[in-house]
């Protein structure tokens, strides 16, 4: 099933400014798109087919490639840096410093992530069709560097979305550590290293994990991203051996296939400070919800089984509901 996906907010949560003055984004001007040379599935992380089936995409995580022309990466780190003071605010105990709800504050970033050009070439990777982010302050997060740099970036976590593309924004050859990394393997897994709960995973772990499983990709140069379906993946971005000016932009994806399990991890976001969270996410489950009712709509066969009929139909409200008691809970 696919469904049209939620229009941007017509007003912006309070708290919010927007930066003045911005270069106006052109993807003629700002992308040079490539296609990566290698792309894994979730099944060579051992991702049983069961798991599989429950998620959009097969992909796991590809191998980097060519995202922005030097015009692109100029501009965008030209955001990026203005937006840094705004960061001085936001902290979180996995990562120090961050700055999220970017398309609130930035048009250049608004448009980079709704741009239909790079949604194209994302959801012809995936193999389904994605759109930004129905939550906004989920459709891009920026990761600075601590100024602690005995901290983690970013510690091991796998993501509270479906899908995302991380762009390196610094020059790796000029960074002595500060890799981006995933674990080759499933977060069964590694919340079983750590006698854990899979959603425990989540919050982020501090501790190495086997390194003969750790993949650490070269990117190239700045302007180069990884795509992956992040809420399968366990990843990090290791801490800097030395200070360094290491900036990634992460954009956020969702997919319009609404049959699978929403992958958004809509019990923490419920909890997250940014503005305007609660609409943001009441707007997300009723899309959901929508596109699930539709469906029924459409294609319930007029002599199922009442059990079934009823099974559906609360099936197709099921996370909606959840959500309600969620942002009660907030």
């Amino acid at each position: 099933m696919t469904s049209l996906f939620p229009p941007f907010p017509r007003d912006l949560p309070e708290g919010y400014q927007q930066l003045p003055d911005e270069t106006r984004y052109d993807p003629e001007l700002h992308l040079a798109l490539e296609f990566p040379q290698r792309v894994w599935s979730l099944e060579e992380f051992g991702y049983t087919p069961a798991q599989i089936e429950k998620c959009a995409s097969p992909v796991a995580v590809t191998s980097p490639f060519r995202l922005l022309s030097d015009e692109g990466l100029a501009a965008l780190y030209q955001v990026a840096t203005r937006l840094k003071s705004v960061c001085s605010n936001i902290s979180g105990n996995r990562t120090p410093r961050h700055l999220a709800g970017g398309v609130y504050r930035s048009q250049f970033l608004r448009d980079l992530c709704a741009c239909p050009v790079i949604l194209a070439h994302m959801s012809r990777i995936a193999g389904t069709e994605l759109a930004a982010h129905s939550m906004p302050s989920q459709q891009v997060y920026i990761n600075y560097a601590p100024e602690d740099v005995s901290k983690a970036v970013d510690a091991w976590h796998f993501d509270g979305i479906g899908f995302d593309y991380v762009i390196m924004m610094s020059d790796p050859s000029a960074m002595q550590g500060g890799n981006f990394e995933y674990f080759q393997g499933t977060r069964d897994e590694v919340a079983a290293m750590f006698d854990l709960d899979v959603s425990q995973v989540r919050s982020g772990i501090t501790e190495e994990l086997p390194a003969e499983r750790v993949i650490k990709p070269e990117f190239p140069a700045a302007g180069y991203a990884i795509f992956q379906q992040g809420n399968m993946i366990v990843h990090r971005a290791a801490r800097l051996l030395q200070p360094a000016d290491r900036i990634t932009i992460v954009p956020g994806m969702v997919s319009s296939n609404t049959r699978v399990p929403d992958p958004t991890a809509r019990r923490d976001i419920a909890s997250y400070g940014e503005p305007g969270i609660a609409a943001e996410l009441a707007r997300h489950s009723a899309w959901q919800a929508q596109a699930r009712l539709a469906d029924l709509i459409n294609n319930l066969p007029m002599n199922e089984n009442k059990d079934l009929i009823a099974a559906a139909l609360q099936g197709a409200l099921a996370e909606f509901n959840d959500t309600v008691e969620q942002i009660r809970k907030s």
